[in-house]
């Protein structure tokens, strides 16, 4: 069965094995919407009640809590592209780009030569957070997924292609060939940058104004189309361009699981979504698969061990007698893992 290890009274055991996880493991993460708090608030069970709207054939309603909870990301985006102060914006920021920054550090550090220098984060958030974090590390390479070739039309069209590709830098005086640090971020759930073009999705970064306090079903049905995400709905395959996308991406994530020697480490994300948590509990049956996941608070222990029951390549890390794992929590866990790390950051 699933391991549990507390914080308070495992941390050292913690650090110890993802230690040696990071360093001879594929890395990829998947991160949830409580990655973005505080900026942007739990999803919460939003999800489960917008299926049931639709499933009740209440379509009104269900578009205008599908309203509401586009509008409650929107909004913090829309302050993080005008670069407007905001506290929990600042804070969100500043935990994505801690974290970016640890793990371009156990990238650099890792003493393995038959592993690329990348990891993937898998996320099913919509947000920008961390592409706006990323313009902190010049040095490394965030691969979002989009093409971006010389034209005069700036058209960046997004191709799963792109994703795991190595970077290298070459000398044009001595030879010499180094791998520069890659994060392929890939985005389960579709993002606000995403534009749908026809049969093409486009990267587009836009402040989107919101809709007045008073609004009806047909205004709001009208502001949720012109995003190019899966929406929370009874059934998510319901729109064909991003149905063949969602589908696409949750193949990377289902050969990515499945591939030898692969890390997983979770955070901020429940496991709620039936689909990446039958994909998982699958890929499970790979012994060399390994899935770290942390819990936000002890109730989301108990959710892990029963949804992960009967799986000994299962570890929960919980709080134990803290208040919760945190970003900043998360982040000195995985900043643990490297000698000389955490005193780098004081």
């Amino acid at each position: 069965m699933a391991r549990v290890f507390n914080l308070d009274t495992a941390a050292e055991d913690i650090r110890k094995n993802l230690a040696r996880s990071f360093q001879s493991a594929n890395i990829n993460f998947l991160i949830g919407s409580g990655a973005s708090y505080p900026a942007i608030p739990s999803a919460g069970a939003v999800e489960e009640e917008i299926a049931a709207l639709f499933e009740s054939d209440d379509e009104n309603a269900a578009y205008l809590k599908l309203y509401d909870f586009l509008a409650t990301i929107q909004a913090p985006t829309n302050r993080l592209i005008a670069g407007a102060t905001d506290a929990n914006n600042t804070t969100t920021v500043a935990n994505y780009t801690d974290y970016l920054g640890i793990i371009e550090a156990i990238l650099g550090e890792r003493r393995t030569s038959l592993l690329p220098k990348h990891a993937t984060i898998f996320a099913t958030n919509y947000d920008l957070f961390i592409e706006q974090a990323s313009l902190s590390y010049a040095a490394m390479r965030l691969n979002d997924g989009f093409s971006r070739v010389p034209s005069l039309t700036g058209r960046a069209e997004f191709s799963s292609r792109t994703f795991f590709t190595t970077t290298s830098s070459t000398g044009n005086l001595y030879n010499y060939k180094v791998d520069i640090p890659c994060i392929n971020l890939i985005k389960l759930h579709g993002s606000l940058s995403w534009k749908k073009d026809g049969d093409s999705i486009l990267f587009s970064v836009e402040n989107s104004a919101l809709l007045p306090g008073t609004k009806t079903a047909a205004q709001a049905k009208t502001f949720v189309d012109t995003f190019a995400v899966v929406l929370p709905h009874a059934e998510k395959f319901h729109k064909t361009l991003m149905d063949d996308t969602y589908y696409e991406l949750l193949r990377i994530y289902q050969n990515e699981l499945d591939r030898e020697g692969t890390l997983l480490v979770s955070f901020g994300f429940s496991f709620g979504d039936s689909h990446i948590l039958g994909i998982t509990k699958r890929a499970l049956r790979n012994p060399t698969l390994r899935l770290v996941a942390f819990a936000f608070k002890d109730a989301d222990r108990e959710t892990f061990l029963e949804r992960f029951d009967g799986y000994n390549n299962v570890d929960i890390i919980a709080p134990g007698t803290l208040t919760n794992i945190d970003f900043a929590k998360f982040n000195g866990v995985l900043r643990g893992i490297l000698p000389g790390l955490a005193e780098k950051k004081k």
